[in-house]
């Protein structure tokens, strides 16, 4: 916040989260991240599709988005066939 407080462990969404307020001064506006203090993952979003040789005829395949982190990240393309457990 403007008062110079630092927030430790703020929660992210998948995109820089800043703190909801300043513990110290209720500030909501004025915050900067410290790189040299903070922690970065690669992450990626997966879209996973059932396979259409694999369901009934005049079915639409089911979708569902996976988070994968750190080593797992661009391991699978466009087309590639997964398997997660």
């Amino acid at each position: 916040g403007s008062c110079g407080a630092e927030v430790n462990d703020v929660q992210q969404q998948f995109k820089y989260t800043q703190p909801p307020s300043c513990p110290r001064c209720q500030e909501k506006e004025k915050w900067s991240l410290i790189p040299e203090k903070s922690s970065f993952i690669d992450w990626q979003r997966i879209r996973l599709q059932e396979n259409a040789s694999e369901i009934p005829a005049g079915s639409m395949p089911r979708t569902i988005d996976v988070i994968v982190r750190n080593d797992n990240v661009e391991k699978a393309m466009a087309g590639d066939k997964c398997e997660f457990t």
